[in-house]
């Protein structure tokens, strides 16, 4: 198994609860039938999204077919959660222009906006333009949110108002985000599609970090960082994406050159792959993994549930407000919902997983550097499912040494420096992977000879 690298040594910060907890799923209506509302789970999904409605150029709502129902925003409300009407999304953003050009024509749009969430009881709108092109475009949907804002006031207070927005000026230059974090309630940020059809290389779709390491191309904390420290929206506003989506490239590895389509996979789709013609492999730079089949010479970058968890420890330590799924169902398997199973438990609970008591922070080695045998400890307090690997500094897997549940206690596990078949290995800097119970954390060490 070959890998990237990195000498990231994964640091957990532990927080208290008093943090916004928003988990935002969107609801696309293409999904209705695979995933009916009363399979939303509202101990996790604190706000649908239901996507989409759009604006025609005269403020007339146009949506989906048989999207819409009272059905569906009753069944959210009496599960505690609230839902939100999209508006826009890619290829439906083309009226938002003309909508918005006057106060005569916002005004027109905002009572249909009105009208429509009345109608079918909505708790709001999230507004996905993408993407205003001009500084009068920017103008216009300022105005537009300040007298959309003002109207939900003078109607109805508690409604809601979230923005789906980029992560770079790329897309982004023509938004007026820190003078619309003043309306906007939260935003949710598109940190996907770093890589796609239109890049020179393989890349991941949602790496948490870049990879290779200066990719002009970004990742989810370039983006996070772009949001908050550049385009000054408070942190708390902010809730990050997560893709349950990936990409396929005819490429022979990550970061490689491509031909041909590149599709889009979901995490359904791509979830049964894993092992059966298709190796996982894990990117240290990009902490994401992906596919590799090499009979077809093709890749799909992926996101399991160590990458969310990896995510989900981003957003806490940087104090976000939220998260964000595109799209719900997407990691519907057999009833199961992984992806969405594992923000539960790396972000919406603190539970023994995420207690400081629980593992020694300072996953480590000894003597560092060794010359024939090394000793790596760390602590668990709980019964968990262990897994502790060697990779070598070109991402080859070197020794598999615990793959197994262990009891609670100090678990101090020796390495020879011999790999798999019990060879001797090279001299040199290694690097070791502990994840329990889907929690990551590595380090590096030195053998020397």
């Amino acid at each position: 198994m070959k890998l990237l690298f990195t000498t990231l040594i994964v640091c957990i910060t532990f927080f208290s609860a008093s943090f916004s907890q928003r988990v935002i799923g969107y609801y696309p209506q293409w999904v209705q039938t695979n995933l009916t509302p009363e399979n939303i789970d509202s101990d996790i999904i604190t706000h649908v999204i239901h996507a989409f409605a759009w604006p025609d150029n005269d403020g007339n709502i146009l949506s989906y077919d048989n999207m819409m129902s009272e059905a569906i925003t009753n069944k959210i409300h009496q599960d505690g959660g609230k839902i939100l009407l999209s508006f826009g999304g890619w290829g439906n953003s083309w009226g938002f222009s003309s909508s918005t050009l006057s106060e005569d024509s916002r005004s027109v749009f905002i009572n249909n906006i009105i009208s429509t969430c009345e109608n079918y009881g909505y708790d709001g709108v999230d507004i996905d333009w993408e993407h205003p092109s001009n500084s009068v475009e920017k103008n216009n949907l300022n105005d537009f949110i300040v007298e959309l804002k003002a109207a939900f006031n003078n109607r109805h207070p508690d409604w809601l108002i979230s923005m789906a927005i980029p992560i770079s000026d790329w897309s982004g230059q023509h938004y007026d985000l820190e003078y619309l974090s003043q309306y906007i309630d939260f935003f949710n940020a598109m940190t996907y599609d770093f890589h796609g059809s239109w890049s020179n290389h393989s890349g991941h779709n949602a790496p948490l970090y870049p990879s290779p390491i200066n990719d002009q191309d970004g990742s989810v904390s370039t983006g996070i960082n772009y949001l908050i420290n550049v385009r000054n929206i408070p942190a708390e506003k902010v809730n990050m994406g997560l893709a349950f989506y990936g990409k396929e490239y005819n490429s022979s590895n990550i970061n490689q050159s491509f031909s041909g389509e590149v599709l889009t996979k979901i995490y359904s789709e791509y979830a049964p792959l894993i092992n059966n013609g298709w190796d996982y492999y894990w990117d240290f730079l990009g902490q994401v993994p992906f596919l590799i089949n090499s009979t077809q010479n093709k890749i799909i970058t992926i996101e399991d549930s160590i990458s969310i968890s990896l995510k989900c420890q981003y957003a806490r330590q940087n104090n976000l407000g939220g998260m964000m799924i595109w799209a719900l169902s997407y990691d519907y398997v057999g009833g199961n919902q992984l992806l969405i199973n594992s923000i539960k438990k790396n972000y919406l609970t603190i539970d023994d997983k995420l207690n400081p008591e629980e593992y020694s922070i300072e996953l480590k080695n000894y003597p560092n550097p060794f010359n024939s045998n090394t000793i790596i400890d760390f602590y668990i307090t709980n019964d968990s499912k262990v897994d502790l690997k060697i990779f070598d500094i070109m991402g080859n897997l070197v020794r598999n040494l615990v793959s197994d549940r262990m009891p609670v206690g100090l678990k101090k596990i020796n390495w020879d420096g011999t790999n798999n078949n019990r060879e001797d290995v090279a001299a040199g800097v290694y690097f070791y992977q502990l994840i329990v119970n889907e929690t990551l954390f590595s380090n590096k060490m030195v053998y020397l000879k």
